[in-house]
């Protein structure tokens, strides 16, 4: 039987969409987060759900796990689907994430800085201020810095990482690849 996924990697490189691609073929569900921070233009509302903080603190309890990042927290709670869950997190969360939830395999998409103008334009299209997009790139740029260390996590898990080269990678290695693997596994 195959694991959970757990994906990660610098935001904007598209954890997301690998998440609704997979369950687009039907191979995993997309597991909702639940967040404090408002809503993304053209959100998926139902994968994303925006509570105002009195309302997340109410269910924060029922959470498997949570993290913070940007300024906003963010939380899972299983949902008793019986499919292969996916859910994506931050990469400094990685390592706790999977202390507590061993039965996940982790993918790590990565970006070469010199590919950071991709990271960019990704950024700007899903709606992202430049003010936030500077502020993100700078953090991508610290991550890929420390990148090593979360190749050795997801080694030490047995997970895959993919490098992200253009808006391709996703579609045309990366799903193949898991696909691949959970058809496997099925």
């Amino acid at each position: 039987m195959i694991k959970n996924i757990v994906i990660t990697g610098t935001s904007g490189l598209g954890k997301t969409y690998l998440e609704e691609q997979l369950e687009k073929l039907g191979l995993t569900y997309q597991l909702p987060k639940i967040t404090n921070r408002p809503p993304r233009p053209n959100e998926n509302s139902q994968k994303t759900i925006c509570l105002p903080q009195d309302q997340f603190d109410q269910i924060k309890k029922d959470f498997f796990f949570s993290l913070s990042y940007n300024g906003f927290d963010y939380g899972w709670k299983f949902d008793g689907n019986s499919k292969p869950i996916t859910l994506a997190i931050t990469l400094d969360s990685l390592a706790s994430f999977l202390q507590t939830n061993p039965n996940f395999l982790p993918i790590l998409l990565t970006i070469s800085p010199a590919n950071f103008n991709l990271l960019e334009q990704r950024m700007l299209s899903r709606g992202d201020s430049p003010q936030k997009v500077s502020e993100r790139l700078q953090l991508a740029l610290a991550e890929t810095k420390n990148i090593q260390k979360y190749f050795d996590i997801v080694n030490q898990h047995h997970g895959l990482i993919f490098e992200i080269t253009s808006d391709n990678t996703i579609p045309q290695a990366i799903i193949p690849q898991v696909t691949k693997l959970l058809y496997n596994h099925l």
